[in-house]
């Protein structure tokens, strides 16, 4: 008989509760009903942005109650669980301006074998000035250094150019690509899989200080 404890059911620190995290320029916060309107009406509906997001990330005819549940994830127990965090940037005195430029998430794919997938959206707007990189670092030191993982890997559109170089930045070794895995739109997509490991996580935040 199992019982569940501050460290869950497996090797991740589970149960983990969302909050606010907040870096040098930007906020993260829990995503809100209002969020995702924004995202609907912003850079969600851009083409540039959705050709490269797996369907169900970007899908704006999903009925409303699911919508409200997927904002209501506040808290992450167990396999398939998620948080979405809306990605505000900051004014140069330290408040926010309330911008929203994009929503970065972590999922828990296997509490016993601490595994974690992140995954983020930007505005293309944004893109170059490191903003992504700065939320993508942050989320992944809560995910090695709270959750404890062991590895975080993301899955992306293998044509997304900008988030592959992201995942590189972020010290992320491409570990394999599935040719045509997803059928999107009529069309079927290669997905490139990005992994990072603790000890490398470790190693490349040493060789930053």
């Amino acid at each position: 008989m199992t019982s569940e404890t501050t460290t869950g059911f497996g090797l991740l620190a589970l149960p983990f509760e969302t909050r606010e995290i907040a870096t040098e320029r930007l906020r993260l916060r829990p995503l809100t009903k209002a969020d995702l309107a924004h995202r609907s009406e912003n850079y969600q509906k851009r083409k540039d942005v959705v050709r490269y997001l797996r369907w169900e990330a970007h899908d704006h005819d999903e009925p409303a109650e699911n919508l409200e549940k997927r904002i209501a994830l506040e808290r992450l127990a167990r396999d398939g669980d998620g948080l979405i965090f809306a990605v505000e940037l900051c004014a140069t005195d330290g408040s926010t301006d309330h911008r929203v430029i994009g929503d970065i998430s972590l999922s828990v794919k296997s509490t016993r074998d601490a595994q974690v997938e992140i995954g983020w959206v930007f505005h293309p707007a944004v893109h170059g000035r490191g903003f992504a990189t700065e939320a993508a670092t942050a989320l992944l030191a809560v995910a090695f250094h709270e959750l404890r993982a062991h590895r975080v890997y993301a899955e992306l559109d293998a044509a997304n150019e900008a988030s592959a170089r992201l995942c590189e930045i972020l010290g992320m070794r491409r570990e394999a690509l599935l040719r045509e895995r997803d059928h999107v739109d009529g069309e079927w997509h290669d997905v490139a899989i990005f992994g990072l490991l603790a000890d490398e996580f470790e190693a490349a935040q040493t060789a930053a200080k």
